[in-house]
């Protein structure tokens, strides 16, 4: 049985689906029971596979107050706390990354006690359990801390952005690092530099760390380029500082100001973190674009209402600005439909993006920076028309949805049966 951790999939409350849909479904293929086990029900329930399942009691169990206030007292008293509270000075005097600390076991207390308590019910009771993480957080410590009490249990998890990089965080710390390697089966980050970040901080436990990349299926058609006077731009993330969309909105300025004779028209699809994100950005765009650029916010898109853009309108390039990353799935959509990407080279952005596909800007570009990479691609066709190539090829070689997510299964098969080396 695995039982697969989330924060809402399979409802659509974090957008989990742009991630989980196609590796759900290939798990399905792989097990013949799958249980998805989301953290929150925010959104709305997607459909899955007939053998997926879908079990709601864990996102209920984390609100019983008297089930809180029992994990918050079993966590005054836990070993896991007071060794790393003791072996990191730094949280002495950072209360932050105190509660930081507190909060991570006291949700591993009741990831623990639901997963104890799971196991004596019809359904459950006696069989063996793949218990996977989607992200490497307190559900994954939760999961080793029953493992210590149940041999029939294996414990993996993925690794991605905020759950990685502790430089992401103002007080640089994430808790229980050392004792979830030392007690996890197998950790996959998504990016080759995941694994070279975690194997150069703990390389006591390079073994267990493997990259398996994220994917996307092929989407059966190749995007335009424009070919009227128009330079059309896409972007696609949340609207949160780390994606840093004001500066692609100033890179698009700069552009549009130094060559007033050419169009430029943005398509940002993604919703802000708070309702005034994307009011603010349209502040911005109404005040400060020039009359020959514009820009469009249509919101947060389903992959397919996405995949519909790029098949029905011309795209000439694809920005990532962000200030730190995993390796993005926007980038990949994009790199499957052949188009070009201008991507700063933070996280894993260089393993997608290269002058095979695209322009790699430094990890804090200026505007000036941006608008030079578009008329990189505005000069010179034959140029674009190399790079939307090569886009095309990264995603065979690398991105390739059936490929990743049939290895990451065996993967998994692997470390389950004792056979992984």
């Amino acid at each position: 049985m695995l039982l697969l951790f989330t924060a809402s999939y399979p409802y659509d409350g974090q957008h989990e689906q742009t991630f989980l849909d196609l590796e759900v479904s290939r798990l399905a293929i792989e097990f013949d029971r799958v249980i998805l086990v989301p953290k929150e029900r925010t959104g709305n329930l997607l459909s899955t596979p007939n053998n997926v399942q879908v079990d709601n009691s864990y996102s209920d169990f984390l609100k019983l107050k008297h089930r809180i206030f029992r994990a918050i007292f079993e966590t005054f008293f836990s070993s896991l706390f007071w060794q790393d509270f003791l072996n990191n000075p730094l949280i002495w005097t950072k209360p932050s990354a105190l509660i930081r600390l507190f909060r991570c076991v006291v949700r591993a207390n009741l990831t623990r006690r639901w997963f104890q308590i799971k196991t004596t019910k019809p359904g459950y009771k006696g069989d063996s359990f793949i218990f996977y993480t989607y992200w490497f957080d307190a559900a994954t410590m939760g999961g080793c801390m029953a493992k210590k009490q149940n041999n029939k249990i294996t414990v993996i998890s993925r690794a991605h952005g905020y759950d990685l990089y502790e430089e992401r965080y103002p007080i640089p710390y994430l808790p229980c690092r050392s004792e979830l390697l030392e007690n996890i089966d197998g950790l996959f980050p998504d990016s080759i530099a995941g694994v070279k970040y975690l194997h150069s901080k703990y390389p006591e436990y390079n073994f267990k760390i493997k990259e398996v990349l994220l994917g996307v299926s092929d989407p059966g058609f190749l995007t335009s380029p424009s070919n009227d006077k128009i330079f059309r731009i896409v972007s696609c993330a949340i609207v949160r500082p780390v994606k840093r969309i004001d500066l692609l909105l100033k890179g698009i300025v700069e552009a549009a100001k130094r060559y007033p004779e050419q169009l430029f028209e943005w398509h940002h699809f993604g919703e802000g973190e708070k309702k005034e994100d994307l009011e603010n950005l349209q502040a911005l765009v109404n005040e400060d674009f020039p009359p020959n650029a514009t820009a469009y916010f249509p919101g947060y898109p389903s992959q397919e209402e996405l995949f519909n853009h790029y098949r029905n309108n011309s795209v000439d390039i694809f920005v990532n600005v962000s200030e730190s990353e995993g390796t993005p799935v926007s980038i990949m959509e994009a790199v499957s439909c052949g188009i070009p990407i201008i991507a700063t080279d933070v996280g894993g952005n260089p393993e997608i993006v290269s002058s095979q596909n695209g322009i790699l800007l430094n990890a804090n570009p200026t505007p000036n920076d941006i608008a030079n990479a578009f008329f990189e691609i505005i000069s010179n066709k034959t140029l674009s028309f190399g790079k939307r190539k090569g886009s095309h090829k990264t995603w065979q070689e690398k991105y390739n949805a059936s490929k990743n997510y049939k290895f990451f299964a065996s993967e998994i098969k692997k470390i389950a049966t004792g056979s992984s080396t």
